[in-house]
Order: structure tokens, then sequence, then C-alpha cells
């Protein structure tokens, strides 16, 4: 039993082996062939049914779900301990086939609940970006893959991928210096109605494809609302009304940064957060996107000054609570937030988290700060 084990071991370390050749292959010749134009005979007559857009809140990380009537799409898979919850959600959406499963790079937060996604649904397509990683996450999707005779490969760029009546392009193959300028950048069109996927692309995949792209309705905030995304030239040109940030609640990276957030709110665009929402849900008829999920409370803000400015809300989750919904600073085992992030208390702080009074979850303001 002992020999047995080690031999399929063996054999599945062998497919893996051979699976990443294959993308080594696919990559030398821009795509393989499942990765070829699959809607030559689809129309491009504007959709009159909803599609409906997930994005799940696995906390900080991505995972979205696009479901164009039967049809599904799923753009990454969240963390290693988001597999059970991922795959929960795909049932519970009445997901069994997966017609396109896209890793946008191989960061564990992307990728992480894949191998689980893999083991337990059909899939008909795996694109993965032009780039690996030596990391267990990474390994277990492509183990993942080759136990189930899948070929991952790189999608062609400028080609349109349909669901049913929709359809997605993907906007850059290039890579990059980094794996999260890697990412693989998607724009989605269902009728008259486009979506922008990012992955966790930064300015400098954002400069490359900026000639390619134009205004959007939704954008899928890069990077969890790194201040490295979402620079000043991308936002003006993708304009977008809607704007999804997939974030975990007082995460130790201080996602959102507060550039970005500033960024898009004085811009105008209407901010959806799952650390706010839970799951943000879109709905796109082909003539324009809804969703019933709350916007965030900064958008209310109408000063720019974002330290000043004081907005009284009451929170989603308790009508009976109110809050001053300006910018606090906190740190993780601090006791108390803070007004100003140039605070003595904090000179000497190395992870200084941003948002609001709720967010903190401290019960009261820095004495020094009053």
């Amino acid at each position: 039993m002992i020999e047995e084990n080690v031999s399929n071991e063996k054999n599945s370390k062998i497919k893996a082996l051979i699976f990443l050749l294959i993308i080594s292959i696919c990559i030398y010749l821009t795509g393989c062939s499942n990765t070829s134009d699959s809607g030559n005979n689809q129309s491009n007559n504007l959709s009159d049914k909803n599609v409906k857009i997930h994005f799940i809140n696995t906390g900080n990380s991505d995972a979205i779900l696009i479901q164009d009537g039967k049809t599904f799409t799923l753009i990454d898979g969240g963390d290693n301990d988001d597999e059970n919850l991922i795959v929960d959600y795909l049932n519970n959406q009445g997901v069994k086939d997966i017609k396109y499963l896209i890793a946008t790079h191989s960061h564990a937060d992307h990728l992480g609940g894949l191998d689980f996604v893999v083991k337990n649904f059909n899939i008909e397509n795996v694109f993965v970006s032009n780039g690996s990683a030596e990391t267990k996450s990474y390994r277990d999707f492509i183990y993942a893959l080759a136990n189930k005779d899948l070929s991952p490969s790189v999608p062609l760029e400028n080609k349109k991928f349909y669901l049913e009546e929709s359809y997605f392009e993907v906007l850059n193959t290039n890579g990059g210096n980094t794996t999260n300028e890697q990412s693989l950048v998607l724009i989605y069109t269902n009728g008259k109605d486009k979506v922008l996927f990012t992955g966790d692309a930064e300015e400098g995949t954002e400069k490359e494809i900026l000639s390619k792209l134009g205004k959007v309705d939704i954008l899928k905030v890069a990077h969890h609302g790194s201040r490295s995304s979402s620079s000043q030239n991308f936002l003006d040109k993708v304009n977008p009304e809607y704007a999804v940030i997939l974030v975990g609640k007082g995460n130790s990276y201080g996602h959102p940064h507060k550039d970005t957030i500033t960024r898009l709110i004085n811009k105008g665009i209407e901010i959806h957060r799952s650390d706010f929402c839970k799951d943000v849900i879109f709905e796109s008829t082909g003539k324009g996107v809804k969703t019933e999920c709350k916007e965030w409370a900064y958008n209310n803000i109408q000063n720019k000054d974002l330290n000043n400015s004081k907005n009284i809300l009451k929170h989603e989750n308790d009508t009976n609570i109110l809050y001053d919904s300006k910018i606090v600073y906190w740190t993780p085992n601090g006791s108390v937030y803070h007004i100003t992030d140039k605070c003595n208390s904090l000179s000497n702080s190395k992870n200084i988290l941003t948002g609001s009074i709720v967010d903190s979850g401290k019960p009261r303001v820095c004495k020094n700060c009053e």
C-alpha cells in the first residue's frame, strides 16, 4: 500500500511537470487550441437577459463569479482557507460546470481555493497568467489540474471568449517585473455594459493597457485598494460608475489605502466594499447595471478634505447605531483610534490602519488627538 501511494504521488508530480511544460509551450505559441475564439458564430446583438456578477466575500482575497444564464466563469478563488466557502457558494448558485476558470496571477490570495474548485466541478477551460511560482498554493493548483487532465494556457489578447451572449477579452499577457504586474486584466461586455477586472495589476500594467481602455460601468479595484494601483490617469480613462473593493475587515495591510479611496471619492465613483456589504452582487441588463448592496458611507462625503469631513449615517447592520464617517487611524494592537496619522503616539508605529471609527473597533479616541 505504501509503495502504491508513493507511486501515485510520483505519477501526479510527473503529470504536473508535464502540464507546466505545456504552459510554457502555450506562452511561446501565444495560446493553445482551447484559447480559440469560442464565439465566432455568436451574435453581437445586445443581450436582453440579465447577467449576475458575484464579488464573493472571502476577506482580503479575490473570488468573482459571472453567471450568464447557465454558463459560469470564475475569476480567482480566494485564499487557501477559503476553499470550502468558495465551493459552497458555487453550489448554492447551482454551478455544476465552469466554462472558464481564470487565475489572474499566482498569489495565494487569488488561487488558493482553486484546487478545491477543480476537484469539485467540471472545468472546460483554464486560463493562467504569463508567469508561475514555486509555492505550495500554485503546486496544489497545478496538481489538481493534472489529475483531471486539464491543460492550463495563457489566453490570447483581444480574443472574445463567450459565455452565452456576453464575452470577455484579455488586455495583457506580456507579464511584468512583479507577479502583481503579471495579473491578467479582463474587460467583460454584456450588451452595452462593461466591467473591468484587474487582479492585482499595478500602475505599470495600467500604463501598458491605457490605450485599450474606455469608460466602464464597474471597476474591480486592483490589489484590494492598494495605493500602488488605480492611478489618476487610469481612473480618468475608465471613469467607472461603480468601484468594488474586495477587502478584509481590519486587515494587516491597511487595505484599502487612503490615497486610493481619496482618488475614487474625488471622482464621485460609487464605492462598494466586501468588508462593508459582504457579497457584492451586480445585475447587468445589457443596458445598465444595478446592485442592492449599499453604497459605502464615505461616498456621501462632499468635502474633499477627508480628515475634516463629517457625515452622520445609520450603520448598515444596526439602525440604532450612528457613527462619524471621517477617516481615523489605528494600529492592530492599539486600544484607541487617532484623528490624524501625525499623532505623536503613532510616530514609532510601522503598521497604521485606516478606516472609519466602526472599522477600527476601538472604543475611544487617543487623548493626544482630542
